[in-house]
Parts: C-alpha cells; structure tokens; sequence
C-alpha cells in the first residue's frame, strides 16, 4: 500500500488543475459576455475589416469604371461589357474566390492555435490548387464569341464580349519563398474546405449573373441588360464593404475557435452583424433618396435612367440582406461551414430564388423587376437559414472540431 501513498496528493493536485481551469474558463466567459469585452472585439474587427473594405473596394473599382466608361458610348457597349463581365465573373471569379475561401477556415484556425508555420503551407497548397483549375477557365474564355450564341445571345453582343474579356493587367510580383512538401500534401486538405467554399460562393454569385444573362432574353434586351448591369454593379460595389466585415468576422471567429475561446467567438459574430446592418441602412437609404440621379453616372439615356429608377427599392433591400449574409458566410467560413452554406445557397437561390424570379420576369412579365425580385426572394430565404445556424451553434462543440482539423496536418 505505500507504493501509492502518492496517489491522494496526485488527485487532490490534479482537482485543482480542472478547478483552475473551469475557473479561466468561466472569467473568460463572463469578460466576453460583457460590454468592455464587446468594445474590445468591435476594436479587433474593426482593424481587420479597415484594410478588407479598402482592398476590396479598390479591386472592384476597376470593373465599375470600366462600366462607367463604356456606358456613355452607347446601349451595345454596355451590354457587352456586362455580359462579358457576367460569363467572366461566372466562370472564373466567383470560382477562385470561392475555392480560396478554403484558406479562411484553415489559415484562421491555425493562426489561432499558434501554429504559426502552417500558414505558409496552406497557402502554398492553395496557390497549386488554384493555377490547376486557372487553365480550363482561360480555354473558355477564348471561345466566349462562339459560346454565347449557343445559349440565344446576340452575336454582336457576344463578339464585343469576348473583345473585353481577353485584356487583363498583369500587376502581380512573383514570390520567391521556398516550397516544401507540405504544400503539396495539404492539397487535399485544402480541396476538402475549398470545392464546398467554391460551391457557396459560386450559387451565389452564379445566380446575380444569370440575371444579366437572362434579361438578355426579354423584351428589350438592350435597355434591360443595361439597367440590370447597372443595379448589379451598385449591389457589387456595395457588397465590397460588408465583404471586408465579413472577412474580419470570419478571421475572428476562426482565431478565436483555434485559441479555444468559444464566447469570443459568440461575440465577434455579434459584432460583426451589428456593423454590417448598421452600415447596410445608411447606404441603402441614401441610395433610395438617390434613385433618381443615380442611373445617370452610368448612362446618358432617359430610358436607363428612369429604369434605374424603378429597380432602386428592389436594389435597396438587396442591400440590408446581402450585408447580412455576407457576414453569416464569414462565420460558416470561421468555422468549417462551407457545405452547409453551399445546400443553404442551392436551396435559397435554385429551388426559391431563380424560379420565383423567371416566373415573374417571364411569365408575369415584369420583366428585369421580376427577375431582381426573385433574387431578393433567395436572399431573405438564404439570410433567415444562415441566422438560424448561427444561433444554434453549439460553440464549444466547434472548439473541439477546430482542434482536431489543425491536428490533421501535424
């Protein structure tokens, strides 16, 4: 018996060790809960979303000065351009930001864990993955004057398309920091996050494309792909704000879920939500009592402007829940979400939004309003699935999911 008369002490010393830990744990949560610890994330979010809505704003500028420009040479310039935009932004864009969207969850959560180095890898391992799927996109881009027709476009349309999508400014400085093995064993890591993020992304985005793909189908075509073009490149350029607190809500809740902090997690979605919805009511309002001027930065015709006109509700409410959305994808993206966002985005846009929509423009005959409306339809669906995951969420749960996933590539 003397042989264990180490054990009492053992236990009793372990029991402090939990009890110590329940302890830091519960300070933890009662710091989060509190309004010193709402400030303090609002803070943390704040100096990552900054430098998100900046980058994101000033990429996107150079698709709407485009716009901009060609608009004022006439009806056929713009809707070229837009429909070049559309099949680009369709089958390439939408693709690769979806795909990198895998970096979000892994990246975040390694950063969080302080595995530091693992960053490097991961980012490696999406570089490789991304240039393999680069080539097929080139290949149809290409051929985009002899596709388009097949799917009823003009062929005048189609040509000028393909004339805009072929130029690119290569901008980007080629990095020399060493590859290892790892990148290229984390590929399969990285295409297990990245094809669903991918698909999340892209029934999204694919389906405010289609709108100007269709609308190329009605009566009209000229006036409604142009005014849909217009209202699509409002809501995109918008989106690039909440897109940056989105993007620092899911760097939050990533690092947060990593370190172990299931309530700072709780905290930064609440955060994030409350800047998203805040910002979304101003610019939304100030766009509406706009409607009427609005239209002209794009166009010097009456007809598009009055058409503009007419959509700025629709556009409106787009607004409020785009902004929503796009912060409760940065969370499924914290997260490891992104095959629960990809059903929600199929279900909300394919099965709700675009039906709803076609009947409309189509059959109802409200022409591009109809369309819009549909996808206004998709998006309050998918914003109200998407809230509902988000409070549910078992957070402590997903700590332990965090840490098993970093785990994987040690």
């Amino acid at each position: 018996m003397g042989s264990f008369a180490w054990l009492p002490q053992y236990l009793i010393q372990n029991n402090k060790k939990s009890m110590a830990k329940l302890e830091e744990r519960e300070d933890e949560k009662k710091w989060a809960t509190s309004w010193s610890g709402y400030i303090e994330e609002l803070k943390k979010g704040s100096r990552i979303a900054g430098p998100m809505v900046a980058v994101t704003v000033l990429q996107y500028l150079v698709q709407v000065v485009s716009v901009i420009m060609v608009g004022h040479l006439g009806q056929l310039s713009l809707s070229s351009v837009a429909i070049a935009t559309s099949l680009t932004n369709i089958t390439g864009f939408s693709l690769l930001s979806g795909m990198a969207g895998g970096l979000e969850t892994l990246c975040g959560q390694a950063y969080g864990s302080q595995q530091y180095k693992k960053l490097g890898i991961y980012t490696y391992s999406a570089i490789i993955s991304l240039i393999l799927v680069c080539t097929p996109i080139c290949i149809l881009w290409i051929f985009m004057d002899k596709l388009l027709p097949l799917v009823g476009q003009d062929t005048l349309i189609s040509y000028k398309a393909r004339q805009y999508s072929l130029w690119y400014s290569s901008t980007c400085e080629k990095t020399r920091s060493p590859l290892s093995k790892d990148a290229f064993l984390g590929v399969p890591q990285f295409f297990r996050l990245g094809v669903p993020s991918a698909i999340m992304v892209c029934l999204k985005w694919w389906s405010m494309e289609l709108l100007t793909l269709l609308s190329g189908l009605l009566p009209n075509p000229k006036l409604e792909t142009s005014v849909l073009s217009i209202c699509l490149t409002i809501s995109t350029l918008h989106f690039t704000v909440p897109y940056g607190f989105g993007a620092a809500t899911s760097t939050r809740v990533s690092n947060e879920l990593g370190a172990g902090n299931p309530e700072s997690a709780r905290v930064a979605v609440k955060v994030g939500m409350s800047m998203a919805f805040t910002e979304a009511v101003m610019v939304s309002g100030a766009l509406f009592f706009s409607r009427h001027i609005v239209g002209y930065g794009y166009s010097n015709e009456k007809a598009v402007v009055n058409h503009v006109a007419t959509m700025a509700p629709l556009l409106c409410i787009s607004l409020v829940t785009d902004s929503i959305q796009v912060v409760l994808s940065g969370v499924a993206k914290g997260c490891g979400w992104q095959y629960i966002g990809a059903y929600v985005n199929l279900g909300a846009f394919y099965l709700i939004g675009l039906p709803v929509g076609i009947i409309l423009g189509f059959v109802g005959h409200l022409n591009g309003r109809g369309l819009w409306l549909g996808i206004v339809v998709g998006s309050i669906v998918q914003t109200i699935l998407l809230s509902l995951f988000a409070i549910f969420t078992n957070w402590e749960k997903q700590v332990a999911k965090a840490k098993e996933r970093i785990s994987m590539g040690n």
